[in-house]
Formats: C-alpha cells, structure tokens, sequence
C-alpha cells in the first residue's frame, strides 16, 4: 500500500517542487507521463511554466531597451554641460538650443513609456463620445501641412461623404492619427506622398495612413508594432526624433476602443497602416 501510494503522489510532488522553485525564481518544467487528471494537471503547469518563462524574457529586454534609449539623449546632454562647464564651447543660443532638444526628446520617451504602461495595463481612461471623424481628420492633417510642406511632400485627406460619427475618445485618436502621419512623413522620400483616408465598412469606419516611401520587408511586418522596432529605419537616426514608441502606443490606444489595427506593404513602393473605430449610435 506504501509503495503504491508513493507511486501515485510522486507526480504531485513533482509538481510540489516545481511550484516551491518556480516560486523561488527557478523556472522549468515537470515531466508528464500520464493522460489522466494528474497529467492534465501537469500540462497545464508545464504551460504556465514556459509563458512566465517568456514573460521574463520580454521584461529582461524591455528593460534593456529602455535603458538603451535613455542613455543616448542623457549621454548628449552630460557631454554638453560638461563641456559648457571646461569651457570647451561658450554657452551660445544653438548650444543651449541643443541641449534643450535633447532633453525633450528624453521628456517625450518617458511621456511614451508612462502612457504605453497605462495602456497596457488596461488604466488608459477613455472618454468616449459621439465624434465628427472628418473634423477631426482634418485638424490633424493641418497640424502637419508646415512640415510636409518643408520636406517637399505631399499630404492628402480624402474622407468618404456622410461619414458616420464614432464612438471613440477625440484626444486618444488625434494621437493614433498623428503617430501615423509623423511616422509616414519620416519613411516617405522627398517630394512623396502621404494619405490619409476615411471610410465607412459595415459597421465601423476605416482610417488609413498610406506614404510611398520605402515599405517594409514581409519578415518585418509582424514585429512593426512591437516596442522600439527598428526595421526600416534606426530610431534616433538622424533627424528622427522619434521615440521607438509611437505605432505600440497607436496599437494599444486602438485596442483600448475595441478596434483593430493593422498594416500592409510592398518593399520599394508604399506602406498604409489601417485602423478600424466602431460607429456612435448616435449616428
């Protein structure tokens, strides 16, 4: 009877201990050799297992990235001021001017990382109401004309007539649209083109952001709206100002209003991101 009750019990003290060092941050599986209950049981530990076990392998590397990203501007801004101080270069207006990008840039990375957290956590507060699309579309895009305009591209708005309204929070979709513009603006070559469209699709309205800019390779497409994705071009390349945050943050925001958000590419020629928000019964 001794040996045939250690027989029976020896999975779930297998398990007993895998729980014990899972707790002690030992992270491995137990071997299942029956299809029983006890069995069962140890898939589904084996499964919690490997999922806290990639849950850890994406908080390691979202740490990393973070601090990566951090300490590009705090790197300039301390060389500067050092510099400043040795009496290196005098404390000009396009010094000052420097240093002052740099510590925006560094402000906006965090506003980034505050409201991606909030978002994904499911503590982003959403004030929905009945909301005039077309408006909205339309004030966006005139706050970009200045800049497409100096880079020589060319942006459009076409919005379908008798747009229904949206149930969608205004501020929160201003900034889906404007990451989406801004980051099509940056792929986009010069004197290219960026389009911003409206349409109304069984039930709920389509926004699409398309540029003729370079596109993005079938293998990169999957990761587009993963944190700090560099697949077309390296974040803070150049003059992109760009946090690294922008198209995770506009995949939350659009997940967060019930839509679904998505992209489609042809490397060499265009890439459009797609957005869906549902219609306000109001309308």
């Amino acid at each position: 009877g001794l040996l045939l009750a250690r027989q029976f019990t020896a999975p779930l003290r297998a398990l007993t201990d895998a729980a014990h060092d899972l707790a002690d941050g030992d992270v491995h599986q137990v071997e299942v050799r029956s299809q029983d209950e006890i069995g069962e049981l140890g898939q589904a530990f084996n499964l919690m297992a490997e999922s806290l076990a990639h849950q850890e392998t994406l908080r390691r590397n979202l740490m990393a990235d973070i601090a990566h990203e951090l300490r590009t501007p705090l790197t300039v801004i301390r060389g500067d001021l050092e510099a400043l101080l040795d009496g290196v270069f005098e404390p000009t207006p396009e010094a000052l001017a420097s240093l002052q990008e740099e510590t925006l840039m560094l402000s906006r990375l965090v506003d980034d990382l505050r409201a991606l957290a909030q978002a994904e956590a499911g503590q982003l507060r959403l004030e929905r109401r009945p909301t005039d699309l077309a408006d909205l579309l339309r004030g966006v895009v005139a706050g970009f004309d200045l800049q497409a305009e100096s880079q020589g591209q060319t942006l459009l708005l076409q919005v379908s007539p008798n747009l229904p309204l949206v149930d969608a929070d205004p501020q929160r979709v201003r900034q889906i649209v404007a990451n989406l513009i801004s980051n099509a603006l940056r792929h986009a070559p010069d004197s290219g083109q960026v389009i911003v469209e409206a349409t109304q699709q069984s039930g709920v309205v389509q926004i699409s952001v398309a540029d003729d800019g370079p596109g993005i390779a079938p293998e990169d497409l999957p990761y587009v709206f993963d944190r700090f994705w560099q697949g077309r071009k390296p974040v803070g390349e150049g003059a992109d100002s760009s946090s690294g945050l922008g198209l995770a943050i506009a995949r939350e925001l659009v997940r967060a209003h019930g839509g679904r958000i998505w992209v489609e590419s042809k490397v060499g020629e265009w890439t459009t991101f797609h957005f869906t928000l549902g219609e306000s019964a109001a309308a």
